[in-house]
């Protein structure tokens, strides 16, 4: 009784969180546009702190998605665990929006230690 209760909470959990990762694709756009206004006036160190901080971030988002994908491993290889396969399938989706999450990072990472370098330069 238990068990069928938590996987209600689950799905119901599962089916209310699919329209943001939906809307993920259009959030990520504007949110570049926002950390590059905001980071104007920045120092060469706060450029490279705030490097190194998303970097930390990108090795928390990794480990994730592999413990993610090693979920849905183990439901392909045993399938009756999740005869309908809705566990599998929102799990695939979580992991994509962490990899575009991720690739996100990746990219204000490299910008802001292009933002570091030009800023060397101009020094």
């Amino acid at each position: 009784m238990t068990h069928k209760i938590l996987m209600l909470f689950f799905l119901a959990g599962i089916l209310l969180g699919v329209p943001n990762f939906l809307l993920a694709g259009e959030v990520t756009k504007e949110q570049v546009s926002e950390w590059k206004m905001e980071t104007q006036g920045w120092s060469i160190q706060d450029h490279i702190a705030a490097a190194y901080s998303d970097e930390e971030e990108v090795q928390s988002l990794e480990d994730r998605i592999q413990h993610l994908d090693k979920r849905i491993r183990k439901l392909e290889e045993k399938p009756y665990f999740d005869p309908k396969g809705f566990t599998r399938s929102s799990l695939k989706l979580l992991s994509s929006t962490l990899e575009e999450q991720e690739k996100l990072l990746n990219e204000k990472i490299a910008w802001h230690f292009q933002q570091a370098d030009q800023a060397k330069l101009t020094e």
